[in-house]
């Protein structure tokens, strides 16, 4: 079972949160796990997304009943995951990890900002009040495509998945026939995002 549940601060042009089934799990050092990924979605192309965060008055936490998988050669970040090494180590591509938009470090520039991964990368759970995973708003990886979907994490665990997360951005830009902007660019602000995913 997967599900979004009702967030307690929605923007206009962010939609909601969908979690997607990726994989079940039946043999080898994965069986009987589940990979799952979650993606926000907005209500036009082009919107952008630059920060998953929490802060004080809006934490953020993402846990499993159990342990979330961790590769020994991936990472908390996508920019850990080597594109090659996946070729050689399968399972790599169900390591659990963050990110925005982006599934591996080929021109990836995401980063942690005062974000303590070391517990996730032992398989707990990610927790701030106080930090965030951006990218900067210019680069292609922090805008919806044509889906309106973009990538915030995978997640690997045989347990119950649940989180709480906040999310920051701002609308496509609209541009008259001379560049200069006319439009969009509005801030993008949701908290209290909930999901689960078992």
């Amino acid at each position: 079972m997967f599900a979004v549940l009702a967030a307690s601060t929605l923007s206009a042009q962010f939609v909601r949160l969908e979690v997607d089934l990726v994989a079940e799990h039946t043999e080898g050092v994965l069986a009987g796990q589940k990979t799952f990924r979650v993606f926000a979605v907005f209500e036009n192309q082009g919107d952008i997304i630059d920060a998953v965060y929490g802060e004080k008055s809006a934490p953020l936490e993402v846990k499993t009943t159990t342990k979330f998988y961790q590769h020994e050669r991936g990472g908390s970040l996508t920019t850990e995951v080597q594109r090659y090494d996946i070729t050689v180590a399968p399972e790599l591509a169900y390591d659990s990890w963050v990110t925005i938009g982006l599934e591996d470090n080929y021109l990836n520039a995401l980063s942690g900002f005062i974000m303590d991964f070391g517990t996730f990368d032992e398989g707990g759970p990610i927790a701030t009040n106080n930090g965030a995973w951006f990218v900067t708003p210019d680069k292609r990886q922090a805008l919806a495509g044509a889906s309106k979907r973009i990538l915030l994490m995978q997640l690997t665990s045989d347990g119950q998945i649940t989180g709480v997360i906040n999310i920051h951005g701002r609308t496509k830009a609209i541009y008259d026939e001379n560049g200069e902007q006319i439009g969009g660019g509005d801030e993008i602000k949701s908290e209290g995002l909930i999901f689960e995913a078992k």
